[in-house]
């Protein structure tokens, strides 16, 4: 009985498991709808241990069974890390940059207060809202394009045109861009202007204070900014 149980499901015969209960009542169960059969009160505690920890691994390392009738969770943490991975490539250049732009380059009017009033109200949208504009714009709108203009001998079936990684991970970018900007831009307004004017007043130039002085003092902004995003990220479904 033990070789027929650890063996394949599709490999095993076509065969019959009869039990008796305590009751004395019969249950007759199909050997191939058996996924795998233990006795625990015959195991000793090295045994239980063991079985445990090969079930967690199981669960870490492999995907779910059909129907989700059980199985493990590493599609879904292998696609997290990877769509993190990709979303914090596209979206802290941009957002360091914008940052930079706002609080050290433009000029500070009416414009540019308009500006981060929409930056801030952006990172309070909800995620769903991200989501359904990710599906429209990016599936829908330039994933169909891009499909029509070098796919189009596969269509109807979509090639790019449908829900993906990259999809994902520009709509997480779009999400978690404001919070990168927020953050940087709070760090960049915490250094004193007696640091800028120094290092002018010293012969720098505008380019030079910004890449030696300015930026270094704040990078731990940068970096909580990127802790930041990536937890937001992580923890959205909608996308």
């Amino acid at each position: 009985m033990e070789t027929a149980l650890a063996a394949p499901a599709n490999a095993r015969p076509q065969a019959t498991l009869v039990l008796e209960t305590a009751d004395g009542q019969v249950i007759r169960q199909a050997l191939a709808d058996i996924h795998r059969a233990q006795r625990p009160n015959a195991m000793h505690l090295g045994e239980k241990l063991r079985y445990w920890a090969h079930g967690v691994w199981q669960f870490l390392s492999e995907g779910p069974r059909a129907a989700n009738t059980g199985g493990g969770v590493w599609p879904a943490i292998f696609g997290t890390v990877l769509m993190v991975i990709v979303m914090s490539v596209i979206v802290m250049p941009f957002g360091v940059l914008a940052a930079i732009y706002l609080n050290e380059i433009a000029h500070q009017g009416r414009l540019t207060r308009l500006v981060r009033i929409g930056v801030r109200n952006l990172a309070g949208v909800p995620s769903i809202v991200y989501g359904v504009f990710g599906l429209g714009v990016f599936v829908y709108g330039i994933g169909s394009s891009v499909d029509q203009w070098f796919f189009e001998d596969t269509l109807p079936s979509p090639t790019f045109g449908t829900g993906g990684l990259l999809w994902a991970s520009l709509t997480l970018a779009l999400l978690t861009l404001p919070v990168v900007i927020v953050a940087t831009e709070e760090g960049l307004a915490r250094i004193p202007d007696s640091q800028r004017e120094g290092a002018v007043a010293l012969g720098a130039t505008r380019l030079e204070t910004l890449t030696r002085i300015v930026l270094p003092m704040a990078m731990p902004a940068m970096l909580t900014a990127v802790i930041l995003a990536v937890a937001r990220a992580a923890g959205e479904v909608a996308p």
